[in-house]
């Protein structure tokens, strides 16, 4: 997936520093024109380093100088605008309004700068917003106060581009949610290519299976030595659980996607090929390709939200909710080992058979690290609402349930997170990144709801 590309377009040449109008006694005006500096090659530098610093992982940037309309209109194409505002005139904002990408007006301080361009933006944004708003638009334009905020808003801004430059593969059939209709199921698919710009591809069972009998088989030394602990029965072979991670590479690659998700216990993928998808899904998660079980077109969109805003691999997992204990219980067998993509760390797994079909290798027992995490639940049926859980991972567990489980405390309170409660699987990574899913959901047209 490309980066994000930024213009950082200065509009307008003249300024005045703070530092020098200090110095003036008296208020003698007869003679303003004596503050007046122009933006030179050697200022335009500084400042474009110093944003160009401020931009997040996975962007790219370029500067600009306009001051007139017909400049504007040959600012180079960006997926995002950020504007410094000088002797600026709203016209120039306007032109680069019309070019339906988002604008974030970066103003300078006043303890450094003094500009005619502080009058004219607030022109610009109330008459887009009205306007915008007149015409059904969405305005697409944000003030940043602090250049935290440049970066928080621009990161948010970056997860909406590669929401809609993901491309996913699915393979079987569609999961019947919500509702457990097989209507909904294939419309939630149509949904999340209208509402997210998504390109979707589907692969039949029927197909996938051929293309999995003819590929070549795995290696049983392969998963067994990155385990901790091998518990698997001694005749138990992992080899067509690496085969399949092997046979789902192959596809991603040649249908060029960066997200994916297989109908794996519903369908007769896991009996036909007599192996689960639970360590490929795991390895895939790892390598930056968002990968959902059982065909959950919901819970991909949710984890692909999550792990873009976070940049961390997402687990997907089942929710139990414990009121009386404010406790979170969660289990799956697909769980990521990366902690981030910021880090090659990885938590240790044990081998299993699978929980619900024991005579098929292989579950993965994840052992996640205590700490600070972050849970979201995408809703099932408009995507149009997530619940954001701040958590505290306590410990790994023993239940009779799928094989990476944990249990968490919610400071927020289980009932108020049942009483809000959306989606059906749902994502968990590190940390927490409430905040950023919370910006990023903005940008997605998502009502965020943080417990």
């Amino acid at each position: 997936m490309n980066n994000m590309k930024i213009g950082i377009v200065f509009v307008g040449k003249i300024y005045t520093p703070a530092a020098e109008e200090r110095k003036v006694t008296g208020y003698d005006l007869s003679d303003p024109e004596k503050l007046n500096y122009i933006t030179d090659e050697a200022f335009r530098q500084k400042y474009y380093a110093r944003l160009a610093g401020l931009m997040p992982k996975y962007t790219e940037t370029f500067s600009y100088e306009v001051e007139t309309e017909s400049e504007a209109l040959d600012v180079p194409a960006a997926d995002a605008y950020v504007l410094i505002p000088f002797n600026a005139i709203d016209k120039v904002f306007a032109v680069l309004h019309s070019k339906n990408r988002p604008i974030v007006v970066y103003a300078p301080s006043y303890e450094e700068v003094w500009s005619y361009g502080h009058v004219f933006y607030p022109y610009f944004m109330r008459d887009v917003r009205k306007l915008d708003e007149y015409l059904g638009l969405a305005p697409d334009v944000y003030l940043c106060d602090s250049d935290a905020d440049l970066t928080a808003h621009v990161a948010a801004l970056v997860v909406r581009h590669r929401v809609r430059n993901t491309k996913v593969l699915c393979i079987g059939e569609a999961m019947y949610e919500p509702y457990h209709s097989f209507n909904w199921g294939y419309e939630i698919i149509k949904l999340i290519q209208q509402k997210f710009g998504i390109e979707w591809n589907h692969m039949g069972k029927d197909r996938f299976l051929k293309v999995f009998e003819e590929s070549a088989g795995g290696d049983d030394k392969v998963i067994r030595s990155l385990a901790a602990s091998d518990r698997l029965p001694a005749d138990y072979s992992t080899a067509d659980c690496e085969k399949a991670f092997k046979v789902y590479r192959k596809l991603i690659d040649e249908y060029g996607v960066n997200a994916f998700t297989v109908n794996c216990l519903e369908s007769t993928v896991h009996t036909s090929c007599h192996t689960t998808s639970c360590y490929a899904l795991s390895t895939l998660n790892d390598q930056g390709i968002v990968a959902a079980c059982e065909a959950d077109a919901t819970t991909l969109m949710d984890m692909l939200i999550t792990s873009y805003a976070s940049d961390a691999p997402a687990f997907m997992l089942n929710p139990y909710l414990f009121p009386q204990d404010n406790k979170l219980f969660v289990s799956h067998c697909t769980s990521p080992r990366r902690r981030s993509f910021e880090s090659e760390e990885r938590d240790e797994f044990n081998l299993y058979a699978y929980f619900e079909y024991r005579a098929l290798p292989c579950g993965l027992q994840v052992l996640k690290q205590p700490g600070p995490v972050t849970v979201t639940g995408l809703s099932h049926d408009k995507l149009d609402k997530m619940v954001i859980v701040r958590g505290n991972l306590v410990r790994n567990t023993a239940f009779p349930s799928c094989r990476t489980q944990v249990e968490i405390d919610v400071p927020g309170g289980i009932k108020k997170l049942a009483d809000n409660y959306e989606g059906r699987h749902w994502a968990l990574v590190y940390g927490d990144q409430s905040a950023r899913i919370s910006r990023a959901n903005e940008q997605l047209g998502i009502e965020s709801i943080i417990i």
